[in-house]
């Protein structure tokens, strides 16, 4: 029994899009809601992927949303100028 990680989950919600799928009724099955589930339940750090595969399946984006893109681009960005 092996469980998919909300980031192999994020990537087949996606694929689906392309393919022109609806990934909220996937067998019967609504893979944005567990997405979101998963969101909502990871803390204060989510993976900003998975926010953007929130918003391309027309999930509601919340201000926690942005936040959480917010803090993770926040914590990658350095400025060019320091050399790192």
């Amino acid at each position: 029994d092996k469980k998919m990680s909300s980031r192999e989950l994020a990537l087949y919600i996606h694929a689906m899009m392309v393919a022109c799928m609806d990934p909220r009724d996937f067998y019967g099955e609504n893979l944005v809601q567990e997405l979101r589930r998963r969101t909502e339940a990871s803390g204060n750090y989510t993976n900003p992927f998975q926010i953007l595969v929130l918003c391309n399946a027309g999930d509601t984006m919340t201000s926690k949303d942005v936040d959480r893109v917010t803090v993770a681009y926040d914590s990658q960005h350095r400025p060019f100028w320091t050399g790192r």
